[in-house]
C-alpha cells in the first residue's frame, strides 16, 4: 500500500503569495521541505484524495500521469481541497484521454452541487461521474481497496470527511482538516486498527483544536489513538497540513514533534506499508 503526500500546506501554501512572515521568508531562502503545496494525496497511481489548485505543480514536479486516475475522494468544499475548475480540462478539445478513462468523484451532497454548478456541460462529457458518500459507509474502489468516510469536526455548517484507506489488512487514515473529533467519530475510529495516522497540524506551535489542530493537539490525539487501541506502538503517526501562521518551519516542526515520535509530513513524502 503506497500513499504519496502531494502537498502539505493549508490554503495559502508556503510561502504564501504576499507574506513576509518569518516562516515564509525562511521558505523562500531555504527551499526544500519548507516549500509546501496545498494538501493532497495520491494512493498508488489511480486514487487521489482532494483536488486543490496545485495539481499542475505536482504533476510536473513528480512526473505524474493523471490519465490513470479512476477515483477522487473529496474531504470538503474549501477551494484548497476542491478546485473543480481543473476538471474541465478532461473534456475533449482540452485533453485526449485513453479509452475507458473514467473518473468517479466521491464526496458530500455539497460537493455534488458544486460539480453541477461548475459544469455547463454534463459530467459525462468530461468522462466523470459523482457518488455521494455517507459517514461509516464503505466506498468500494476495486476488488482490493476501499475507503471509509468518518466525520471531521472542521466546519459546523458542512458535512466534512476524513478517510480511512484500506488495502487488504493495511489501513491509513487521512486526517487533515479534522479538528478534535466528536465522540461518535472516535467511536467509529475505534472499530479500526491503523498502520498509519496522518493528523492535522495546521496551527503548529499554537494550541488549536477547533476546525484544525496544532502540534500539542496532535500529540494528544496520538495518545488518544493509542489509548483506544486504534494504533499500536509500531504505527506511524504523521503530522500534515500546515499554515505559515503556525509559526514553525519544517525544522521547527520536527523539533517540536519528533521527541513525541511523530513524523512531519512534507511534499513528496512516500508512505509505504
Amino acid at each position: 500500500m503506497r500513499v504519496n503526500i502531494l502537498g502539505s500546506a493549508a490554503a495559502e501554501g508556503i510561502p504564501a503569495l504576499f507574506c513576509s512572515c518569518p516562516v515564509c521568508r525562511a521558505a523562500r531562502e531555504n527551499g526544500g521541505r519548507d516549500i509546501r503545496r496545498r494538501t493532497a494525496y495520491l494512493w498508488d497511481d489511480d486514487i487521489m484524495i482532494d483536488l486543490g489548485p496545485d495539481l499542475f505543480f505536482a504533476q510536473v514536479t513528480w512526473n505524474l500521469d493523471y490519465t490513470k486516475l479512476r477515483h477522487l475522494l473529496i474531504t470538503h468544499s474549501h477551494e484548497d481541497h476542491f478546485y473543480p475548475v481543473s476538471l474541465h480540462y478532461r473534456a475533449s478539445g482540452f485533453s485526449v484521454l485513453p479509452q475507458a478513462s473514467w473518473l468517479t468523484i466521491h464526496g458530500s451532497a455539497r460537493i455534488g452541487r458544486m460539480l453541477e454548478d461548475a459544469f455547463a456541460q454534463s459530467l459525462d462529457q468530461c468522462f466523470m461521474d459523482f457518488s455521494e458518500v455517507a459517514v461509516g459507509r464503505r466506498i468500494e474502489l476495486d476488488q482490493q481497496r476501499c475507503a471509509v468516510p468518518i466525520r471531521a469536526a472542521h466546519m459546523p455548517d458542512e458535512l466534512c470527511f476524513n478517510y480511512i484507506l484500506q488495502e487488504g489488512d493495511h489501513k491509513i487514515l487521512i486526517g487533515n482538516d479534522s479538528g478534535w473529533w466528536a465522540e461518535e467519530t472516535w467511536d467509529l475510529l475505534s472499530e479500526h486498527r491503523l498502520d498509519v495516522a496522518i493528523l492535522d497540524c495546521t496551527y503548529g506551535k499554537h494550541n488549536y483544536r477547533e476546525g484544525h489542530m496544532g502540534a500539542e493537539a496532535v500529540i494528544d490525539a496520538r495518545d488518544e489513538l493509542l489509548k483506544r487501541g486504534i494504533i499500536g506502538e509500531s504505527s506511524r503517526v504523521i503530522a500534515n497540513h500546515f499554515t505559515h501562521n503556525g509559526g514553525l518551519t519544517h525544522e521547527g516542526l520536527v523539533a517540536m514533534l519528533s521527541p513525541a515520535g511523530i513524523e512531519v509530513g512534507y511534499d513528496g513524502m512516500e508512505i509505504e506499508i
